[in-house]
């Protein structure tokens, strides 16, 4: 049960544990677990409060209430609200070298350390938001004392001061800054924030123990590796003003193993029988929403006009540089905007390994985890979130615009909506028969089923009001791999002759 408190109307109102951390210096320096990270994830601060009771509290004192108070953080990930940040360029930095532990006869002084930080916007401070359960209020109370104590917060160099305090539903709406909500989802290849999971301050403890003894040994010291803190999971942080999260499964292709942009529904369809046939297998121990006939096959009633939730199979072209080749390397399974993750996961593991197959029944590739070093950026550019998207495959409209660019506007609205995406969430669009990517090509090169030949075909720009997320896909073939956008954050030149001029929302 929340914390609550009666107001003037005799209402409960929830009560909020707020972690407020104000930077010194308008940059932060820390990393995710591969890319730059903001927010600051929650296990970031949780391993600063414990620094902060073990070294800084008074007597370094310790009791089971600060104890317990910790493992307040473990029980549910925080909404985060903050200021926008963006990247500035890498610099590298010359360090002097402080691996005499490791080497102990050091020769060179200096090491090389590259930082690319991010510039905060509009303020320095970072809320960290928890509701108050029944019961845990002097928990609750206990860190907002323990707060005081925190000094940092990412590199030694990310200096901070913090407080703690307990907020009404009123004081935390009025809180400036942007807010970022925590979602559980698969999204493989995809950056996760850590947060602090139950036994993280033994975990801890455990981890400063085995740094501080790392070399040992008299007269002849030796060095062992220090344990790295293991007690987190990872959650997905999103503004909470876009659409929700799509979870997905990722899969690459052997060496040597591609198919051309122009085959997508093909590659797509042969993603979608493999899937199936497991589906199949696996009937009585998974269940899918409305069963695997509509979930994992499409399969739906003719004259339906909402379409029921599914799968969608979308191969990746490669794109993201002027050489890039369009070729399909990299494939995912993604469920609805706001599905929980539980049918990705499966197709995850099931998919693992698994063969794909052309209607002729040829063997055409294996379906691995991701394993080249450029998965990552070619992904990013696919999964992201970005106000600006542009189709990389055609976007397949639901009817024939006669030749007409206004008729073609009206039916991508439609398709829009079909898609799932909010109409009041673009802020403009514009539609053209060029490609944007280099490796995509003209609408009419791409294959397409039988049932959406008669359909009109464009490549759009799409600009939403808030950053958006992917993957998304969008139009009759958004299922099988058309339609497909990537993210675009360059600001377009409307009126250069693209074939059409940008239609604002």
């Amino acid at each position: 049960m929340a914390m609550t408190s009666a107001n003037n109307d005799g209402h409960r109102a929830t009560r909020y544990l707020c972690i407020s951390v104000t930077f010194l210096d308008p940059f932060f320096h820390g990393l995710g677990d591969e890319a730059p990270e903001w927010p600051p994830s929650p296990m970031r601060l949780a391993q600063a409060l414990v620094a902060g009771a073990r070294t800084g509290y008074p007597g370094r004192a310790w009791s089971r209430l600060r104890e317990h108070a910790l493992g307040l953080l473990s029980r549910q990930p925080p909404l985060i609200v903050g200021p926008e940040a963006t990247r500035v360029r890498r610099c590298t930095y010359f360090v002097p070298n402080n691996q005499s532990d490791v080497v102990l006869d050091r020769q060179e002084r200096l090491t090389s350390k590259v930082a690319w930080p991010h510039r905060l916007q509009d303020g320095e401070t970072v809320h960290y938001l928890w509701v108050i359960q029944s019961g845990d209020e002097a928990a609750a109370q206990c860190l907002c004392d323990m707060a005081k104590y925190i000094l940092g917060l990412g590199w030694g160099i990310d200096q901070v001061a913090a407080t703690g305090r307990i907020l009404s539903d009123r004081e935390v709406a009025a809180l400036p800054g942007r807010r970022w909500q925590p979602w559980r989802l698969q999204r493989t290849g995809s950056q996760g924030w850590r947060v602090p999971a139950d036994g993280f301050v033994d975990d801890l403890d455990k981890c400063y123990r085995s740094f501080v003894e790392r070399v040992y040994g008299q007269p002849e010291r030796s060095y062992r590796p220090h344990r790295r803190p293991t007690s987190f999971e990872v959650v997905h942080y999103l503004g909470t003003t876009t659409l929700p999260l799509r979870s997905y499964a990722a899969f690459e292709l052997p060496d040597g193993v591609a198919f051309r942009a122009e085959d997508v529904a093909k590659v797509g369809a042969m993603l979608r029988s493999l899937t199936c046939r497991l589906a199949r297998e696996d009937e009585g121990a998974h269940k899918f929403p409305g069963g695997a006939d509509v979930y994992v096959a499409g399969h739906v009633e003719q004259g339906t006009e909402k379409t029921p939730p599914r799968f969608s199979y979308l191969p990746l072209p490669s794109i993201g540089h002027e050489h890039a080749d369009g070729m399909i390397r990299r494939l995912l399974i993604a469920e609805p905007f706001g599905g929980d993750g539980v049918h990705a996961m499966w197709a995850q593991r099931r998919l693992r390994n698994g063969t794909l197959q052309d209607d002729r029944g040829n063997e055409r590739g294996v379906l691995l985890d991701l394993w080249r070093k450029s998965s990552r950026r070619v992904m990013d550019l696919y999964v992201g979130e970005s106000r600006c998207w542009r189709s990389v495959t055609p976007v397949v409209l639901p009817g024939f615009d006669d030749g007409k660019h206004e008729k073609a506007e009206s039916l991508f609205l439609k398709a829009v909506e079909q898609a799932g995406v909010p109409i009041e969430a673009l802020e403009s669009f514009a539609l053209r028969k060029a490609p944007f990517w280099p490796g995509a090509a003209h609408p009419r090169h791409y294959f397409m089923p039988e049932y959406m030949r008669h359909f009109s075909r464009w490549h759009v720009e799409v600009h939403f009001s808030e950053p958006t997320p992917g993957p998304l896909s969008i139009g009759v073939g958004r299922h099988v791999g058309l339609g497909l956008f990537a993210v675009s954050d360059h600001t377009v030149d409307q009126q250069r002759a693209s074939g059409g001029a940008a239609r604002r929302r």
